[in-house]
């Protein structure tokens, strides 16, 4: 999960920077692709929105995978802590085998 996480930077990153380029660095882009000269840079100036776009809702749904995941534990580590955790019932099985096997 982490590597995922790690990939949403990057690709917000690489956003940021497009959309930088598109309204600030006309002259780089076009010494970098000079087919581009007499055309709209504003393709750039999208393309570089939807990346960021798109690490962003990537990275808002692992987050929201793992603060629910968190929430969950945290929740049966209280439930455990008041004594009502699943260590009384998985007891309680246990000594139901234990008692079948006797017999």
């Amino acid at each position: 999960m982490q590597k995922l996480v790690i990939v949403t930077y990057v690709l917000r990153a690489l956003g940021f920077i497009l959309v930088l380029l598109s309204l600030f660095g006309h002259e780089i882009i076009l010494n970098l692709f000079p087919g581009l000269e007499g055309m709209s840079i504003n393709p750039i100036f999208y393309s570089g929105i939807i990346v960021y776009l798109l690490g962003a809702v990537i990275y808002f749904f692992i987050n929201k995978k793992e603060k629910a995941e968190r929430r969950r534990r945290e929740i049966e580590e209280s439930y455990k802590a008041a004594g009502f955790g699943d260590s009384d019932d998985s007891s309680d099985e246990k000594d139901g085998d234990e008692n079948s096997n006797e017999k």
